[in-house]
């Protein structure tokens, strides 16, 4: 089973990956070799053809594109010609999201009440940048332009880059938190590494539970970010799709949440 060790030790040296999505594509990886998989079209096609009749649709899709996206890196070090996973039968899942809606303004409030100073600076970035957490993570001091009020994201996913727009108070709120440092990851823990990862997700969790009775999580800010542009700010898809770093404009569409699920109570009445 040819690629299952490279594949395996490009995911232990990910920097940019979270923890959970390296879990994840670890599973991935080996519930492939279990079942005898090739990195050919008509293997793929045959276990995504069984999954489905096997496996919840999120499983499938989340399946789905994790073998793209290690399908790709396989051709980027000429490990494969082409990535077969491209010929394979797209998954579709027609389905109405009716997610959790949690409005910037009330995130926002929120994080502004976490006590501790890195952590609340870092996800005020996040809310009104729409930087994926580890994008946010890893961010260098270098990387912000304040003369320009911009910052430039050098981790996002697809090795893309994008340059982004800071708001004034959040550049001076950055300043400030900075204290002088001109160098060096502009969150970082005591030991100068990296904040950990896990104990951000708590502590935002934890303060949303405190203030509002529920959850709150990284992935919910840039939802929320991506709303608000286009429902409040009257922004376009490709503006935001830009701002997010997505390489599809069907991904962005998946982060526009309606402020109340109204589908829901159609349904409803009709059952009255």
């Amino acid at each position: 089973m040819i690629h299952y060790d490279y594949l395996e030790c490009y995911l232990l040296a990910h920097i940019t990956y979270s923890k959970q999505t390296i879990k994840a594509y670890r599973s991935d990886l080996r519930q492939m070799k279990k079942n005898f998989v090739e990195w050919s079209v008509k293997s793929l096609q045959t276990y995504f053809d069984q999954l489905i009749q096997q496996y919840k649709p999120t499983t499938v899709m989340r399946r789905y594109h994790a073998l793209m996206a290690l399908g790709n890196e396989l051709v980027r070090v000429k490990r494969l010609k082409v990535n077969p996973m491209k010929q394979v039968r797209p998954i579709v899942h027609q389905h109405i999201q009716q997610r959790e809606h949690h409005p910037l303004e009330e995130s926002i409030q929120t994080i502004r009440q976490i006590n501790h100073p890195t952590y609340r600076v870092f996800f005020e970035l996040i809310s009104q940048t729409g930087l994926r957490f580890m994008e946010a993570r890893l961010l260098s001091i270098e990387d912000i332009q304040f003369a320009k009020s911009t910052l430039l994201v050098r981790h996002g996913k697809g090795r893309r880059l994008r340059t982004v727009p800071l708001g004034e108070k959040l550049a001076h709120k950055l300043q400030a938190f900075l204290g002088g440092r001109t160098a060096g990851l502009v969150f970082r823990s005591i030991r100068g590494q990296a904040i950990n990862e896990q104990q951000a997700r708590d502590i935002l969790c934890k303060q949303s539970l405190a203030t509002r009775g529920r959850p709150l999580h990284p992935h919910d800010l840039r939802v929320s970010f991506a709303t608000y542009l286009y429902q409040s700010g009257n922004c376009k898809l490709l503006e935001i799709q830009r701002l997010l770093g997505h390489s599809s404009s069907r991904t962005t569409e998946g982060y526009i949440l309606s402020q109340e699920t109204k589908l829901q109570q159609v349904i409803d009445a009709l059952s009255a």
